[in-house]
C-alpha cells in the first residue's frame, strides 16, 4: 500500500469549501472543483516519497531473506515521489494486476475523483470505445494538436462515469419523455417575447413535432446550438417570471424541480447561453448523500451543484452542448449523443457496499464505519479516506488513513481489511471478482 499526494482543480465551477473540509486545510476563496487520484497523464498521484524508498529498503531486507514490516504514520513533511504512471511502468503486471493488464493494457483504467460544483458543469458527452478509437486516430492524423481548443478526442478511451454524492447533488442526465419537452417549451410562449424570438421559439416547439423521437430531439439540439437567435431569447425569457406549475403537470415528468426553476438557475450563471435550452430537454435528478448515479457512453448529462465521488474510466474525450465557452462541435456532437428518452440509471450497492457502472473500467466500494471489512479488489485498487480514521491492514502492513488522505493498493497485494469510524470509497476495475493474491 502507497500513500498518495493528489491535485486538486480549481475550474470556476467549483466550490471553495467542500474539497479543502475533506483535506483538512482552510479555504482560501478559490474554487476548488475537482481532487484527482490516478494515473491519468493530465495530473496524475505521486506516491509519497519518504514511504517509497522506506518500502523499497523494505524489499530489498525482504530479498536477503528477512522478515520485514512496512507500518506507516502520517507524516506532514513528507515529499512527493515518482508518479503512478512511473510507478506502474515498473512493473504493470504485478501492480495492476493480468486479468487488467489483458483487458485495459498496462494502464490504470479508472480515474478516482471528489467533485464539488457551486454551479452546473458544461453539458457533455462521451464517447463509447469505438467512436473514442476512430475520432482520436482521426485527430491525431488531420486534426488540432493534442492540446488546442478544438480538439474533442484526446485519447482512444470512451469515459463512462458514476457519482456517488456526498451531499445533495443535482443532475440533468439523458432526455426526458418528448410530450414533457415539447409542454416545457410551449410554456414558454406565454412570456411576452420580441417577433425574432418568438419565431424561433415557434422553430423549436415545430421540431418537436415529426413522429421519430431520435430525429425531433436531435434536430432540436442542433437548431438551438446553431441559431443566432437562441442567446437573445435565453436572455429575454430570463427577465420575466415563468408562473410554477403542480408536479403533475405534464412538463415537469423527468424533472426533479419545476423546469421553469432549472431555467432561471441556469440562464443566472449562464446568460446568453443556448445550452440552458438543452438542459430544458433534459431528465433532472435529485440525488440525496449515498445515491448513486451512472452515465453511459452518448448519454447527455451535466452536474448542476453539489458534493460526490465520482469515479470514471481514465479518459479526457469531452463533447460539449452547451454551459460553456469551451469549443462545441456541433456535428460530433450529433454522431455521439443518443437522442433518445431514457430513464436515469439509479445504481444500488451490492451487500459488501460495490457499485457497478456500466462498463468494466470500474467500480466503487462504500465503507462506513467498516469493522475489519475486506476492501474490494478487482485488480489494483485507489482507497481515499472522506472523513474520521481508518486503518488498512494487510499482511505485514499497515496504514492509517485521515480525512483526505488515500493510498494506491497493487493487485499483488495481500488481502486488504478496512476497520475505523469513518468513510472510506474504494476504485477498482469492474472486472469479474477475483481473490487477491495470498
Amino acid at each position: 500500500m502507497r500513500r498518495l499526494h493528489n491535485t486538486v482543480k480549481n475550474f470556476a465551477w467549483g466550490s471553495t469549501d467542500a474539497i479543502p473540509a475533506i483535506l483538512g486545510t482552510v479555504p482560501d476563496g478559490t474554487p476548488c472543483a475537482e481532487l484527482w487520484l490516478g494515473a491519468h497523464p493530465l495530473s496524475p498521484s505521486h506516491l509519497d516519497s519518504g514511504q517509497f524508498e522506506a518500502a523499497q529498503s523494505a524489499h530489498r531486507v525482504e530479498r536477503r531473506g528477512a522478515a520485514s514490516s512496512l507500518n506507516v504514520k502520517t507524516d506532514s513533511s513528507s515529499t512527493t515521489g515518482p508518479n503512478l504512471i512511473e510507478y506502474i511502468s515498473g512493473d504493470p503486471t504485478g501492480l495492476l494486476g493480468p486479468d487488467s493488464v489483458a483487458e485495459f493494457g498496462p494502464r490504470l483504467p479508472f480515474l478516482l475523483k471528489v467533485l464539488s460544483a457551486q454551479r452546473a458543469l458544461s453539458i457533455q458527452v462521451h464517447p463509447d470505445p469505438e467512436q473514442a478509437a476512430a475520432g482520436f486516430a482521426h485527430e491525431e492524423s488531420a486534426g488540432p494538436d493534442l492540446d488546442a481548443p478544438t480538439r474533442n478526442y484526446k485519447d482512444p478511451s470512451a469515459k463512462p462515469e458514476l457519482i456517488y454524492a456526498l451531499t445533495q447533488f443535482h443532475a440533468l442526465t439523458g432526455f426526458r419523455p418528448r410530450k414533457a419537452v415539447r409542454a416545457t417549451f410551449e410554456r414558454l410562449l406565454s412570456l411576452s417575447l420580441s417577433p425574432a424570438s418568438l419565431d424561433f421559439l415557434g422553430g423549436v416547439i415545430s421540431a418537436l413535432k415529426p413522429l421519430s423521437e431520435s430525429k425531433a430531439f436531435s434536430r432540436v439540439v442542433e437548431l438551438v446550438l446553431s441559431d443566432p437567435r437562441a442567446s437573445g431569447f435565453v436572455d429575454e425569457a430570463a427577465a420575466q417570471a415563468l408562473a410554477e406549475l403542480p408536479e403533475g403537470h405534464v412538463s415537469r415528468v423527468g424533472s426533479a424541480v419545476d423546469p421553469a426553476e432549472t431555467f432561471q438557475e441556469l440562464a443566472a450563471d449562464y446568460p446568453s447561453d443556448p445550452g440552458v435550452l438543452v438542459a430544458l430537454m433534459l431528465n433532472r435528478v435529485h440525488l440525496q448523500p449515498g445515491e448513486a448515479l451512472a452515465m453511459e457512453s452518448g448519454v447527455l448529462h451535466a452536474y448542476l451543484y453539489g458534493t460526490g465521488i465520482e469515479v470514471m474510466a481514465s479518459s479526457d474525450n469531452v463533447l460539449r452542448g452547451g454551459l460553456t465557452d469551451k469549443h462545441i462541435d456541433i456535428p460530433e456532437l450529433g454522431k455521439v449523443a443518443k437522442f433518445t428518452s431514457a430513464k436515469p440509471r439509479m445504481v444500488e450497492p451490492d451487500q459488501d457496499g460495490v457499485l457497478l457502472g456500466a462498463t468494466e473500467d470500474f467500480a466503487l466500494q462504500s465503507l462506513r464505519c467498516p469493522r475489519l471489512q475486506q476492501v474490494e479488489r478487482r485488480g489494483a485498487s485507489i482507497a481515499l479516506c472522506t472523513s474520521g480514521t481508518i486503518t488498512l491492514t494487510s499482511l505485514g502492513s499497515t496504514v492509517t488513513l485521515t480525512r483526505g488522505q488515500s493510498v494506491f493498493i497493487a493487485a499483488n497485494e495481500p488481502t486488504v481489511t478496512a476497520d475505523g469510524h469513518g468513510d472510506l470509497f474504494v476504485a477498482t476495475t469492474g472486472l469479474e471478482r477475483s481473490l487477491p493474491l495470498a
